[in-house]
């Protein structure tokens, strides 16, 4: 969705030069080859989430839901790109594994995870949190095609999610369920071993994560589904993000009990990011875009990131530590200096909003962009097998760590990517034309590429 901005912030444009929108879009073009056709399994149907860091083949190639519907939601969303639209194929199939293997028809709702051949696993449990990515994916897909099983699925999720895990006393979602629809409070109830669910979050709690991300899903739907229960749904989600997670100095809480009550933990910027970024979107959808609480919330977060998790030298976004960075405890050091390959993309994108908000801003945000930019060129993607590596080359443990598995797929760096680029094109309309022309002239190889893998798996035996 375009950002709104007033006449006052157009100078700010000006100041990001026609390069910029062309180096962006080059690697938005260069993740999605790394990525597509490589990825699309035309034995078993889905993504294959398993490469090592040359992008060899590897692992048991499982089927998680997250995983699924974000590549399947990025490639719908490509696909409305002009001079992307080759990448309609990949969201058709992406869509049919959605509708067809991962969705239960039996009782209804996603499993989580299947194996490679379709079977459920874990009990046949499902979550609320990889539910909402599926969600979104299926109204993405009908904003491409207006497939109306697309819409029909989205509302039928919508429904089963609200019935399953929606707390009618306080609010909010839980995340795991169980097959048939219940949520999963107790750990004797979990499918896993231990204390704590597939998305870390302890049995019985609710989560940021989950709940930040719900609410993107019910805007989504809200777009191409008008009805009273989404829009109560939103309305709900987004007080409770702004209000409850969200906390001064723009910090953000994790983990929750039931009613809401905090319950202490670690802060993980790169979650804190996403989470405003997600806020951001949300107060758009509701006309909140120049609402005082709202914009202040979302500023206190990327000041506060900028203060306590920002390198200052090389630039990015480290991991985790405490609201106020590093924190010592008997001569020990609590911090997690890694910087995520989606932190730094989240952050990419955050940061340039904020540019073209507040352009006369003294933290300038433009500057901070650019850094951020400059940094992931230079450490995080990899020039030489393509794709984002998992963390910056600057950091411990960066080696050979794989391209994609179950959590990592290229969802984010393609969202911030397209969302910079579109945020833009005012100011770089030559560039980025120039560029689309290009992709269009060039749909060649890979494009042909993709349409004959899927249109072989679609023959008739």
């Amino acid at each position: 969705m375009p950002l709104r901005l007033s006449h006052k912030h157009e100078p700010s444009r000006s100041a990001v030069s026609n390069n910029l929108a062309t180096d962006l879009d080059d690697a938005l073009r260069t993740v999605l080859t790394a990525w597509f056709p490589r990825c699309v399994d035309t034995k078993n149907g889905g993504f294959k989430c398993d490469f090592n860091h040359r992008w060899k083949a590897c692992g048991p190639q499982l089927r998680m839901l997250e995983y699924q519907a974000r590549v399947t939601r990025t490639a719908a969303g490509i696909a409305m790109v002009p001079g992307f639209e080759n990448y309609r194929d990949i969201a058709d199939h992406g869509f049919q594994y959605l509708r067809d293997t991962m969705w239960d028809q039996e009782y209804g709702g996603w499993f989580r995870l299947l194996d490679a051949a379709g079977n459920a696993l874990e009990s046949g449990s499902k979550h609320t949190h990889g539910a909402s990515y599926a969600l979104s994916a299926c109204t993405a897909y009908y904003k491409l095609t207006a497939d109306p099983d697309a819409l029909n699925l989205a509302k039928q999720a919508f429904a089963w999610l609200d019935n399953a895990a929606h707390d009618p006393e306080h609010g909010g979602y839980f995340g795991l369920c169980q097959r048939s629809g219940k949520p999963i409070l107790t750990v004797d109830q979990n499918p896993r071993s231990g204390i704590r669910d597939a998305i870390g979050v302890p049995v019985g709690l609710k989560d940021a994560n989950t709940n930040c991300d719900i609410l993107q899903a019910i805007g989504d739907l809200s777009q191409v589904f008008s009805d009273a229960l989404p829009e109560k749904r939103l309305h709900e989600m987004f007080s409770i993000v702004r209000d409850r997670i969200f906390v001064p100095p723009g910090a953000l809480h994790m983990l929750f009990q039931p009613d809401w009550t905090p319950v202490p933990d670690v802060t993980r910027y790169g979650q804190t990011v996403h989470a405003s970024n997600i806020l951001a979107k949300a107060s758009s959808r509701l006309d909140l875009d120049t609402d005082p609480k709202t914009q202040g919330v979302i500023k206190s977060v990327i000041d506060t990131l900028l203060q306590y998790a920002w390198d200052d030298e090389k630039g990015g976004f480290f991991c985790a530590g405490s609201t106020f960075g590093p924190a010592c405890f008997d001569h020990v050091r609590v911090f997690v200096p890694s910087k995520i390959w989606w932190h730094q993309a989240e952050g990419l994108r955050a940061l340039l909003r904020m540019a073209m908000l507040y352009p006369d801003d003294k933290t300038d945000y433009l500057r901070r962009f650019e850094q951020l930019w400059a940094y992931i060129k230079k450490y995080v993607i990899d020039s030489r097998w393509g794709g984002w590596m998992w963390m910056g080359r600057d950091c411990a443990g960066f080696s050979k760590l794989p391209k994609a598995e179950l959590w990592k797929d290229l969802s984010h760096e393609v969202d911030s990517l397209s969302y910079c680029i579109q945020l833009l094109k005012p100011t770089c309309s030559d560039s980025v034309s120039r560029t689309a022309d290009k992709a269009e002239q060039h749909k060649s190889r890979q494009g042909d590429e993709i349409h004959r893998l899927i249109r072989t798996e679609r023959a008739p035996n």
